[in-house]
């Protein structure tokens, strides 16, 4: 009886499914390790320092527009409701720090305000966001 001839496409099998693994495997790790940017909800106009230096963005954003309105993770809130969001970013990260991103117009109260609040939520670093004065 004569043999059938295996075609050599039949040798030639490879499987992809340990690779398809290690690769599903880091994209979960790339995603699980992403740091977010959160933003605060608005672009003030802020105001210029001589001492500005650029710093890596905090973890907890707080945006102060011209007409004293507060907003945090891209919607407007109270005064009053800023320490519990920052004891809430404060359990997701004990490593929290904070950044008040306030408009050059802005009531100076409000800002010392939120700084309180942002203290009183259990983060110690704390910094207003400037524009590098370039004069």
């Amino acid at each position: 009886m004569p043999r059938k001839r295996q075609s050599r496409e039949d040798d030639l099998d490879i499987n992809i499914t340990p690779m398809l693994d290690i690769v599903f495997i880091m994209l979960i790790f790339f995603i699980v390790t992403t740091s977010f940017v959160k933003e605060p909800g608005i672009d003030p106009r802020r105001a210029m320092a001589e001492t500005a230096e650029p710093k890596p963005h905090g973890n907890i954003l707080i945006g102060v527009s011209p007409d004293g309105h507060i907003w945090m993770n891209n919607r407007r809130v109270e005064i009053t409701d800023i320490r519990q969001m920052v004891e809430e970013a404060v359990n997701e990260n004990p490593e929290s720090s904070a950044v008040v991103v306030s408009d050059q117009e802005s009531p100076t109260g409000i800002v010392i305000d939120i700084m309180d609040q942002i203290r009183a939520g259990g983060v110690i670093n704390i910094s207003i966001a400037a524009e590098p004065d370039s004069t």
